[in-house]
């Protein structure tokens, strides 16, 4: 039995000696060590996954954000225009309500956008207002001609007014 002994000494020398005994008589505690190891390794691969994935998202987010701003640029945009039409063709309806028959050629001059044109204001009376003396008709024209036909200076209705 002493050899066995002997056999089973020499044997865990040649295998290691006292690190084979401490092997054996913690093979749990060195299973549970490189388990942990491995959840600790398979961690890491993790973090460093959702860390890649966590900064694609916020490119994309990014990216989202400014298609959005460019989109509400737009829209802004088309507002504008839309509106911009809608005055230009509401200005196109105007002027047409408010069109100068006269040829261009004929018509004396363009005045407001009331009086489109000065033949107009001129029919409506807007001329005479600041021009009372003015010749529009042949009854102006008759004011201060004697029966002659020509025009004396004098004025038809006399004078009332004292002399001294």
């Amino acid at each position: 039995m002493e050899k066995y002994w002997e056999l089973a000494i020499a044997l865990i020398a040649a295998v290691g000696g006292w690190q084979f005994v401490k092997y054996v008589l913690n093979i749990n505690a060195n299973r549970r060590i490189s388990a942990a190891e491995a959840y600790r390794e398979e961690y890491k691969a993790l973090i460093e996954d959702y860390r890649r994935v966590q900064g694609e998202v916020d490119k994309l987010n990014a990216l989202v954000d400014d298609l959005y701003k460019r989109v509400h640029a737009l829209e802004s945009e088309r507002l504008d225009l839309i509106r911009e039409n809608n005055e230009l063709k509401l200005q196109l309806k105007e002027a047409e309500k408010h069109i100068c028959l006269q040829p261009d050629d004929k018509c004396i001059r363009r005045l407001n956008d009331n009086v489109k044109c000065r033949l107009v204001g001129l029919l409506r009376g807007a001329y005479t207002e600041d021009h009372p003396d003015a010749i529009l008709t042949e009854k102006d024209m008759k004011n201060g001609v004697t029966e002659n036909g020509k025009d004396n200076g004098i004025p038809e209705k006399p004078d009332t007014g004292k002399q001294s």
